[in-house]
């Protein structure tokens, strides 16, 4: 039986592949699974972004929750990482988001987090799409045994107090009051955006904050910083920070508008946190010391900065499930994939609106402008293009001699100068990612060039 949920997510275009009738059997499996383990009726959060279909597909979703025998509790609009958040400090045994992160408005996401507020495991969306794919869920047995729909008012209220018991840090609000510019993409921050940095210390000037259903993640947020770093230079910003529709990736802007990638961010939040701790007392744990999270597409520059640091790095595939198991399991403070997502230990999933927080502390406890921050790594040109296979040669292609060959041929002749990574998409997409990294930009992208017309020219013959 083909897995019809995987810890990425369900994702297609919403209302015709992600339809009503599919989320009514999600939420009846989901129910019935999840119930399994509990000694009574399944508690779910719901949480949604501004996409315009998101309201009917979360109706479907809590009927079939309630038909299944659980409780539907809507959160309304709020971050995938704010339902995560909440679940892991509430009482509640599962949540789904419903949202797209930088997708245009047409395409949606499904994804199941655990109690724990992390993305179910493997064997847990198994059990799920099992039961919806053999036709043996049941609905509850009477009126009786119906779920609830339960509508909760004030969860924006609740994931901005918890964030703020992360996020306090004493000294700092009074430190530095700098002027920030947000783009919240029309998304998932649209509301919680302002009031938290705020909170923070911050005078925040707000883009991008009307959703309408369908302006979500058009032409603004991560999708287009040019407007943003505009702005931030023309109301004199210390920073600009752009968010995606669900708020999980974000992109720094600095004051003189250059554009910070995530490993340049990582490189910051990690210095900030050495620094801290160097002043700390001897009796606070050093969580530095335990190292942070990097993808195989971490720019080299990055490694190089925590080698001379002394910071460990644990090397991980670039997505959520690695990246967060690794985490959890070394207990690291910190981990980046390059891509504009951050992981933070105090969230159990991504968490953009944290992330960005960092950083305006750490420019509000040094008294730094981030361009200076920034320069704390070297970095390196980073080239990538996607290389479209016919979909029998997935797998395949590894094993063709002439494209490991001319791979490896290129390697060769780059050596110590750089490096080439290429792998192939996660999702069922027909894709192989090929990425070429080194000081000199002319070489790597000959490179890249070369290594893409291989593939393609060996995959269509």
């Amino acid at each position: 039986m083909s897995r019809l949920l995987k810890p990425e997510g369900l994702r297609g275009k919403a209302m015709t592949d992600v339809t009503p009738e599919l989320m009514l059997r999600l939420g009846r499996a989901a129910a019935q699974a999840i119930g399994k383990s509990c000694s009574h009726p399944p508690v779910f959060y719901l949480a949604h972004d501004t996409r315009l279909a998101a309201d009917a597909l979360e109706a479907a979703l809590s009927a079939g929750i309630c038909a299944g025998g659980g409780h539907a509790h809507q959160l309304g609009v709020m971050p995938s990482a704010g339902m995560a958040l909440m679940l892991a400090a509430e009482d509640a045994e599962a949540g789904i988001s419903l949202s797209g992160g930088d997708l245009p408005f047409e395409q949606i996401c499904i994804r199941l987090y655990a109690k724990s507020g992390a993305l179910m495991s493997a064997e847990q969306l198994d059990s799920i799409s099992a039961l919806m794919q053999s036709g043996t869920v049941s609905s509850a047995g009477s009126g009786r045994t119906c779920g609830q729909i339960q509508l909760q008012t004030d969860a924006q209220k609740r994931y901005l107090r918890l964030l703020g018991t992360r996020l306090t840090r004493p000294g700092l609000r009074e430190k530095n009051q700098l002027r920030i510019a947000l783009d919240c993409a029309n998304g998932a921050a649209s509301e919680l955006a302002e009031p938290l940095y705020k909170m923070l210390g911050a005078e925040v000037l707000v883009l991008n904050d009307n959703p309408d259903g369908i302006n979500i993640n058009q032409e603004c947020g991560v999708r287009n910083t040019d407007k943003l770093a505009e702005f931030v230079q023309d109301y004199s910003c210390a920073a600009g920070f752009a968010f995606d529709g669900d708020a999980a990736r974000f992109i720094a802007v600095d004051e003189n508008g250059e554009t910070l990638d995530c490993d340049r961010c990582l490189a910051i939040l990690c210095e900030d946190r050495m620094q801290e701790q160097a002043a700390a007392p001897a009796m606070l744990p050093k969580t530095m010391t335990r190292g942070a999270a990097v993808t195989v597409e971490t720019n080299l520059g990055f490694l190089r900065y925590a080698q001379s640091r002394g910071i460990p790095v644990h090397m991980t595939q670039p997505a959520q499930p690695f990246m967060t198991q690794r985490m959890r399991k070394l207990s690291l403070p910190l981990g980046g994939d390059g891509r504009g997502l951050i992981y933070t230990s105090d969230s159990p999933a991504l968490d953009g609106l944290i992330a960005a927080a960092y950083l305006l502390q750490a420019m509000q406890r040094t008294g730094k402008k981030l361009s200076e921050l920034a320069a704390v790594m070297e970095h390196d040109p980073q080239v990538m293009t996607p290389a479209r296979i016919p979909a029998y040669w997935k797998e395949i292609w590894k094993n063709d001699p002439e494209i490991s060959g001319f791979i490896a041929q290129c390697e060769q002749e780059l050596g110590m100068d750089g490096r080439i990574v290429v792998r192939e998409r996660r999702d069922d997409a027909p894709i192989i990612n090929v990425m070429v990294e080194g000081r000199d930009f002319r070489r790597i992208n000959s490179y890249l060039l070369a290594i893409t017309e291989k593939i393609t020219q060996c995959t269509h013959r």
